[in-house]
């Protein structure tokens, strides 16, 4: 249950954020809302969402971002 819950809590901010998000974002998003995950964690959980097709990975290792998917 509580993946499930960090997940659409991730998703609910990429979208509020305006759609783009770096897994630097991601992880700062989840040290703020408490959930404090290492950021791993937050690759792990946009890269599950990219699986999926809810968001799409742009750029090179080194300048990644998610973007929701149209």
């Amino acid at each position: 249950m509580a993946d499930r819950d960090r997940r659409r809590a991730l998703l609910a901010e990429i979208r509020r954020i305006g759609g783009r998000i770096t897994s630097g974002q991601a992880h700062a998003f989840y040290r703020a809302t408490g959930w404090g995950p290492c950021r791993s964690t937050a690759r792990k959980d946009l890269q599950w969402w990219t699986r999926r097709g809810v968001l799409v990975q742009r750029g090179s290792t080194d300048n990644r971002a998610y973007t929701v998917a149209r």
